[in-house]
């Protein structure tokens, strides 16, 4: 009888200790889901469509919760924020949608315009450096297949191809917005060019007065 206490008396103390480490994790389970993402140190990008037209845009979170939405020659500044997954934006006109983020990926959008977004961490360093990207571009919204080949150098320059036609000469500087997200002004037509980059793909958009460049390149 006294062997069969001391089982019954083990038996419990095993369950017990089993109880409180199922009680721990879930508690660090919840913990983590309450975790509240520090945006400054994130961007969203991707590629939304107007018109029958796609483009590439970005968001960039600032201080005292500002964004700023910005697709290629165009930047505007508004609000955010982040309640329980809820990743609520409203632009400067006070129009306002809501991305939700589950597990640090965005699942859903209710902006229409909206076609792909990406919450990517701002790279350390210039992560477009030394890199070439090739594929191909719709022009003026019409998907007529050229290609498209960049690279860019490790000192802060890039050239542009396409369809084998150079518009950047030995090559043109860029301006890190962050180290994920760049812009050029070059030619003498002003050429404005917006690469962002997003789950090792470069999002290519490049405008002048009468055309547009817009594509999703892979890495080479």
């Amino acid at each position: 009888m006294k062997n069969l206490s001391n089982l019954f008396a083990k038996t419990l103390l095993i369950f017990s200790a089993l109880f409180v480490l199922a009680s721990c994790k879930k508690d660090k389970a919840v913990e983590k889901d309450d975790d509240k993402i520090d945006f400054t140190k994130y961007y969203i990008t991707g590629e939304y469509e107007t018109y029958g037209t796609r483009n590439g845009y970005v968001y960039t979170f600032g201080t005292l919760m500002k964004v700023t939405s910005s697709s290629v020659g165009s930047s505007n500044s508004g609000s955010y924020t982040y309640t329980d997954g809820n990743l609520r934006i409203t632009h400067e006109n006070n129009q306002s949608y809501t991305l939700k983020i589950a597990n640090g990926v965005i699942t859903s959008s209710d902006a229409p315009a909206l076609i792909t977004y990406h919450l990517q961490k701002i790279p350390d360093a210039d992560a477009f450096a030394g890199k070439n990207f090739k594929g191909t571009v719709a022009t003026n919204g019409l998907a007529n297949g050229k290609s498209c080949l960049i690279k860019f150098t490790t000192a802060g320059k890039f050239t542009v191809s396409i369809d084998g036609f150079g518009q950047t000469g030995n090559g043109a500087d860029y301006t890190l917005q962050n180290n994920g997200v760049a812009t050029a002004n070059t030619g003498n037509e002003g050429r404005l060019h917006l690469m962002t980059l997003a789950d090792g793909k470069l999002y290519y958009s490049q405008s002048t007065q009468n055309t547009h460049y817009y594509g999703v390149l892979t890495l080479q």
